[in-house]
């Protein structure tokens, strides 16, 4: 069929479909087309062109000349809108977007991405954005049927909260869980501001509400940027690998950041007094590197953190505590909410699944339409 979707024929017709629809198409004196194998090469030079998120068939990655500079990959820095910070050979490129990318940038482009890039003097620009490995990202939260990835290409996700100031929020983690399971990277806690529990009840109060996520094989670390308590806890649980650090405002990402790698010298805040809550330090996201060859995303602070594309069925494979309780329901597309003999619910009756995990399922299956 032809662009416009009408079916080619042969001979007469289709020689006037390749006239009419094929743009610079010329004809010669004799009224049959100058080129028509021209005409085809530009076609399937089009079809093969980079396309956001793939890489084109038989073009590899490396230096060579294109008709507009040198093609390079890269790994998207940081990202403005129509622009991004592009590295490649231990070097920093400016880039312009191209109009199909920047026009859903959110989605289509995000720190970590690996593009394929024209340098330039002044100003680059990105041909195409290459296969990702993994995904972290939530719904835009001015238009939630728009997707907002946060980091692409991440190995962990280093979830930080601290437990004072603001106060430990457990639902969060939920949520964060949830997203970084359908990512595909490892969840990493990190429960900052050790220092600010005085005394041993506080202390083991506040660890014994991260139990849950221990018993379902969830890294934990213990910091405070402050002390130094923990860092090398950390330091081990990322080296060497890409993460992203996701949290509130106010739990002190940067500030960790800081501690890691005294040199990045993060800009920092104190938490308001009357509110409670932290400013937003971080304004954009920024990929930083260390001598170590980790690298750490460091992503602004967040209110509320939604979840992308999850249905009602497929929640519960989200919570793995449900997995051996699941086997004693009665029904097998049991939603462990309203049906008898359910063997989740058993479960949590008898405190081997926690409650405070369970009652976060139900309130997120409410909010999921199907």
């Amino acid at each position: 069929r032809d662009p416009a979707g009408r079916p080619r024929e042969s001979g007469a017709s289709r020689q006037q479909w390749l006239e009419e629809d094929a743009p610079g198409f010329e004809k010669s004196r004799t009224g049959r087309s100058r080129s028509v194998e021209e005409w085809m090469s530009k076609l399937l030079d089009e079809e093969s062109a980079p396309v956001d998120g793939k890489t084109a068939p038989g073009d590899p990655p490396g230096d060579h000349e294109d008709g507009g500079g040198i093609l390079e990959e890269g790994t998207v820095l940081r990202a403005s809108p129509g622009h991004c910070d592009v590295l490649a050979r231990d070097a920093m490129f400016r880039c312009a977007l191209p109009e199909g990318i920047a026009a859903r940038q959110k989605s289509a482009l995000a720190v970590g991405d690996r593009v394929r890039f024209r340098a330039a003097e002044s100003c680059g620009i990105v041909t195409g954005v290459l296969p990702r490995t993994t995904v972290l990202s939530r719904p835009d939260p001015l238009v939630p049927e728009r997707e907002r990835v946060i980091a692409c290409n991440i190995a962990a996700v280093v979830i930080v909260l601290s437990v004072k100031n603001p106060p430990l929020r457990v639902r969060l983690i939920d949520r964060y869980l949830i997203a970084v399971q359908k990512s595909g990277a490892e969840p990493i806690l990190c429960i900052n501001k050790a220092d600010l529990l005085e005394s041993e009840e506080e202390r083991d109060r506040e660890l014994a509400r991260l139990e849950p996520y221990r018993a379902i094989g969830v890294r934990i670390a213990l910091t405070s940027a402050e002390t130094r308590l923990g860092m090398e806890d950390l330091r081990l649980a990322i080296a060497g690998r890409r993460c992203v650090f996701v949290g509130h405002s106010g739990v002190g990402k940067s500030s960790l950041l800081n501690a890691l790698d005294p040199r990045l010298n993060l800009a920092t805040r104190e938490i308001s007094e009357a509110s409670g809550r932290g400013a937003h330090t971080t304004s954009s996201s920024m990929l930083h590197r260390l001598d170590d060859g980790t690298e750490i995303i460091d992503t602004p602070g967040i209110r509320e953190f939604g979840l992308w594309e999850i249905r009602r069925s497929e929640l519960r494979w989200y919570f793995p505590e449900f997995d051996e309780w699941a086997a004693g329901c009665r029904f097998r597309d049991c939603s462990h909410t309203l049906e008898p003999e359910c063997g989740v619910k058993e479960a949590v009756a008898a405190r081997r699944i926690a409650a405070p995990r369970y009652d976060t399922y139900r309130r997120i299956l409410e909010t999921l339409k199907s």
